[in-house]
């Protein structure tokens, strides 16, 4: 086997420049030797399951992309990628999500997946969104949601970050790339301005009619998993900044 000839080599070569390790340090992190590394990367020695896991643990691979490494050595992937909403075995964590965005009523709540695409979202979340067709969260930023926030500098320049933090942990999403590229475009020569600091975390605010919503989102993401789906969802929770912020959503429901 060459380097030509060996899909595995050239992806683990891909990942370990990604996260900017050598392949010494590579070889200690997954508890092997610097020349069994080199040999994988060239194509003279194939892993073993074991062995694609623990490199996998060693460069943080996401399960989708472990899936790919394992299917290139030769092997069969090992994480299966569920339907929450049709699945058995993952009943448990919907039914979780469903009553984690009833309880957040009547503040919106969005379940995202790693394209920042809403998936889900519950009547808090459809109320203030209404009318609107954009389902991309990133999208409503740029688009239909631009005019309505005060501090969009801010919270685009945020997003920015946000998405760039997204592509070291999926490099080659094409998605997350594509969105990348047009929240930068969109904020042109803005990026070299130093942003002022208003506070501890950047607090998009809406005007609306006469009144401006201050928010905070929390975001959550479920640990430990063995599922592609599992760990690929986000779970975004919109919470008032304040009574008038909050009064504004108890008044929007109860339109």
């Amino acid at each position: 086997m060459t380097v030509s000839g060996s899909p595995f080599g050239r992806s683990l070569r891909h990942w370990r420049r990604l996260r900017g390790v050598s392949q010494l340090e590579l070889a200690g992190l997954a508890e092997t030797t610097t020349r069994h590394v080199s040999y994988l990367e060239n194509g003279r020695a194939r892993p073993s399951q074991r062995m694609v896991s623990r490199l996998a643990d060693a460069l943080q691979v996401p399960l989708r992309e472990r899936n790919g490494l394992l299917e290139r050595a030769g092997l069969s992937p090992l994480y299966p990628e569920g339907d929450l909403a049709a699945d058995d075995d993952l009943a448990p964590f919907g039914q979780a999500i469903a009553r984690l965005l009833a309880s957040h009523e009547p503040y919106p709540g969005f379940v995202v997946d790693r394209g920042w695409n809403i998936v889900s979202a519950n009547e808090g979340a459809e109320r203030f969104l209404a009318g609107i067709t954009e389902r991309n969260s990133a999208r409503l930023v740029l688009g239909p949601l631009q005019d309505l926030i005060e501090n969009w500098r801010e919270v685009t320049y945020a997003l920015l970050s946000r998405l760039s933090a997204d592509l070291v942990q999926f490099p080659d999403d094409p998605d997350l790339l594509e969105l990348h590229a047009e929240v930068r475009d969109a904020l042109g020569d803005i990026r070299r301005l130093q942003l002022p600091t208003t506070g501890r975390v950047v607090l998009p605010r809406f005007r609306i009619g006469g009144t401006v919503v201050r928010t905070i989102t929390v975001a959550a993401r479920f640990e430990s998993v063995t599922d592609v789906a599992l760990d690929e969802v986000r779970i975004e929770l919109v919470y008032p900044a304040d009574a008038d912020s909050g009064q504004f959503f108890r008044d929007l429901a109860a339109e």
